[in-house]
């Protein structure tokens, strides 16, 4: 087991989720095996601040704005050789600690993460948890889909609740450096791949993504979707090809989401995910919609 790590995380306006998040975190990881913990705040105005203090946090400015630049001013104040990141409404899994830093002890593998699944409504969260599922190939989930690898690359890559091989992020130029918060870690788990790297994703480890309810998550579906082609052109530039999900791609699957919504209500008997699947894709297309607009008018459509 490794000896010390520095935990991270990036805060705005984070005072209703921060001190379960924080609490969490004391109780899953032992205090001896902390280095330093440093909170990167983004300009808040609630007690975010008070709060991480008050639970043993050094808080710094954000050098810049938004996740990216946050994450990149958090690496600037890690010292150990590993180091955890965590998102301000992540309440980590029971046992993430004895299952997620242990992946690292394998010199290939330069991150490690579990699964983080919604809280509310439970339509939501049962729904990701089908879809996680069905990526990984669970042929008795649906037998007749083709192979999702391509697609499923950056399920579980997120920034909420991994661990990293400080080395190796560094020499790869730290967290790409993008104009919009969504996809930091999408672009970065082809960053880690391209220099021949490994992020593994624990799927059996499952934490949790406090939500306030079906409202936020449409909200997020929309806001993550007009950041998509910012999160494409990322990528691109990281692996010299097209993205594995394309506006066509998106499309296709609005257009046949009643469908499927009624196949996973019947496949997993639970009725509610018949209308929220084909509801989460309509927002998701919607904000794909709202982006196309502006990048039409921009010239970089």
């Amino acid at each position: 087991m490794i000896d010390k790590f520095d935990l991270v995380m990036w805060t705005r306006n984070g005072a209703k989720t921060l001190p379960f998040v924080l609490k969490r975190i004391s109780e899953v990881i032992p205090d001896e095996c902390v280095n330093n913990r440093v909170v990167v705040d983004d300009q808040s105005n609630d007690k975010t601040v008070e709060i991480a203090e008050s639970y043993g946090w050094n808080v710094v400015l954000n050098e810049g704005t938004g996740i990216s630049d946050g994450a990149n001013t958090a690496l600037k104040h890690v010292n150990s050789e590993y180091f955890i990141s965590f998102e301000q409404d992540l309440l980590l899994s029971s046992d993430w600690w004895e299952k997620i830093p242990s992946y690292l002890e394998n010199p290939n593998v330069a991150a490690a993460s579990g699964m983080r699944f919604a809280d509310k409504p439970a339509g939501i969260r049962k729904l990701q948890q089908y879809v996680a599922r069905k990526y990984r190939g669970e042929a008795e989930l649906a037998s007749w889909l083709r192979t999702r690898k391509p697609a499923a690359f950056t399920l579980g890559k997120t920034l909420d609740n991994t661990i990293y091989r400080t080395q190796v992020i560094k020499a790869i130029g730290g967290f790409p450096k993008m104009n919009v918060n969504a996809g930091v870690d999408a672009v970065l788990a082809y960053k880690i791949e391209q220099a021949n790297y490994n992020w593994v994703v624990d799927y059996a480890v499952q934490s949790v993504h406090l939500r306030q309810g079906l409202k936020q998550e449409l909200r997020h579906q929309y806001w993550y979707a007009t950041q998509l082609y910012d999160i494409w052109k990322g990528i691109q530039s990281v692996t010299n090809r097209p993205p594995p999900i394309t506006k066509n791609g998106i499309l296709f699957r609005f257009c046949v989401s009643p469908f499927t919504g009624l196949f996973i209500a019947l496949k997993t008997t639970e009725s509610t995910r018949a209308f929220i699947h084909p509801l989460v894709r309509f927002y998701y297309v919607k904000g794909l919609l709202e982006a196309s607009k502006f990048t039409t008018k921009s010239g970089t459509l």
